[in-house]
């Protein structure tokens, strides 16, 4: 009798246990619920809830955490969103500020130029020469900077309307046809006879210029440059294909960015612009712009939305 009390209490006490323990366990699942809800929340920039943190639990501890982790990441996203925008407007001021001295110092070097072209000058106009040039730099790097402030603060916007893009394509070609052709570069063209798309033609004529240039820029004397146009349900596609230089594995996506220039870059001239504003505008007009690595040389590829309406 005695013997059984005993095991009747030990299993009254561990059945006891186990279900304190089961419900326990249930318990912490539901909260490594939770608590994994408010991290993908974070994850997601979605605003956390600050309820039950005040609680003395382990939830209630863990969950004030990740609300104050929040607040710390919004609070540098903030700080670092002010900067961007801060240093943007110091550029575009800068630059527009540049534009009127910079008009002086051209019109001036016109003068100049006329001087120099008197018997005896040729010392004098081979520096005024150079000077025009660096003058030229310096006009292309401002306007540029200019641009590129206004795309990103939205100032600019891209009014699309339904005309040939072969013209535009063809106009942006005409535009290298002097540089191709001093680098005895074939330059080749594959397009259909007509294709209709809406687009802003001066937006997007500038973003294929600083594609077509770039792949002359990159381009080894008397090489090719094919350039094509195709279309299908959905898409709009212009393929550059060049056969210069190309550019190193992991460089796919950086070569977009502002100021970069490719590692295997050594005496090209730029200022690592062009494909970064021909990316903002492709984006501005719903598409993408994506290259892809060849041996030798690259592939740009520019994808438009077919418009179904």
């Amino acid at each position: 009798m005695y013997m059984e009390m005993i095991f009747g209490s030990l299993a009254g006490f561990l059945g006891g246990g186990a279900a304190v323990y089961f419900l326990q366990r249930k318990r912490r699942e539901r909260e490594l619920k939770r608590l994994y809800a408010l991290a993908e929340d974070i994850l997601n920039e979605r605003r956390i809830s600050a309820a039950d943190t005040g609680q003395e639990t382990l939830y209630g501890k863990a969950a004030h955490r990740l609300v104050r982790v929040q607040e710390m990441m919004q609070g540098s996203r903030d700080e670092a969103r002010r900067s961007r925008d801060e240093i943007q407007r110091l550029i575009s001021e800068i630059a527009h500020q540049m534009r009127t001295p910079l008009t002086n110092l051209e019109t001036y070097l016109g003068f100049l130029r006329e001087t120099a072209k008197k018997p005896g000058m040729g010392e004098i106009s081979e520096s005024v020469r150079a000077a025009e040039e660096s003058a030229g730099k310096l006009h292309f790097l401002v306007e540029s900077f200019i641009r590129m402030s206004r795309l990103e603060q939205h100032i600019i916007q891209i009014k699309k309307e339904e005309t040939d893009i072969l013209k535009t394509v063809r106009n942006a070609l005409g535009q290298i046809q002097c540089r191709a052709e001093d680098k005895e570069l074939e330059v080749s063209a594959d397009f259909p006879r007509q294709v209709s798309l809406a687009h802003d033609a001066n937006w997007l004529g500038e973003a294929l210029f600083n594609i077509f240039d770039n792949a002359v820029k990159y381009s080894r004397n008397k090489g090719a440059i094919k350039v094509s146009v195709t279309e299908n349900e959905m898409f709009l596609k212009i393929r550059v294909r060049d056969y210069g230089i190309g550019i190193d594995a992991g460089e796919e996506c950086q070569i977009f960015r502002r100021f970069y220039r490719g590692r295997r870059v050594t005496s090209q001239e730029g200022f690592g612009i062009g494909l970064y504003l021909a990316r903002e505008i492709v984006n501005m007009h719903g598409g993408f712009l994506a290259v892809k690595r060849r041996e030798p040389g690259v592939v740009m590829e520019v994808d438009l939305p077919v418009d179904f309406s």
